[in-house]
């Protein structure tokens, strides 16, 4: 008995055309809910910060050799220096001034508009691979789709052949 061979020609009917349109928006709306939820929970710096982390980057060396002095030494140079910053950081907490630390490392190479283009990189990155799951789910179902219809339309000819032959026939006395 020849088995059937799945179809391999395109199946163009009204539910593979659903099926892009779902797998598209529905990419479309998780990458848009998953920036929202992101932008939700990570809101931009306050201008407070951009300007202090404007201000790490242009006198990075100079902050950078702030926080490595001992004690005694980050208070005298504070005291000469006239900007306000190491002045704050003498009186901070040492938790304040760990965060500041992360502050000052992460700010050697920001940008003001680092955070909107990281926003938009997320967006195509998470599409793009809700896009490939929907893709390929689509293609998943596609081939599940012509394989049964392969199955079929084989049960279809074994039910022919059964029928053309005769009771009489099938059963040799």
């Amino acid at each position: 008995m020849e088995e059937e061979q799945p179809i391999l020609q395109e199946i163009d009917d009204k539910t593979e055309k659903w099926i892009k349109r779902i797998s598209l928006w529905a990419s479309l709306f998780l990458t848009t809910a998953l920036v929202v939820w992101y932008c939700q929970g990570n809101p931009p710096d306050s201008p407070e910060v951009v300007k202090m982390r404007m201000f790490f980057k242009e006198r990075n060396i100079e902050v950078g050799e702030f926080i490595k002095m001992d004690r005694n030494e980050q208070i005298a140079f504070a005291f000469k220096s006239k900007h306000p910053f190491y002045k704050r950081y003498i009186k901070v907490s040492t938790v304040e001034q760990e965060s500041i630390r992360s502050l000052i490392h992460i700010s050697r190479d920001y940008t003001p508009n680092q955070y909107w283009f990281n926003i938009f990189f997320m967006g195509v990155l998470c599409f793009t691979a809700f896009w490939f799951i929907g893709l390929m789910t689509e293609a998943c179902i596609v081939l599940m789709r012509r394989n049964s219809q392969a199955r079929v339309k084989n049960y279809k000819k074994e039910k022919e052949r059964e029928q053309g032959l005769s009771p009489s026939e099938s059963e040799p006395e």
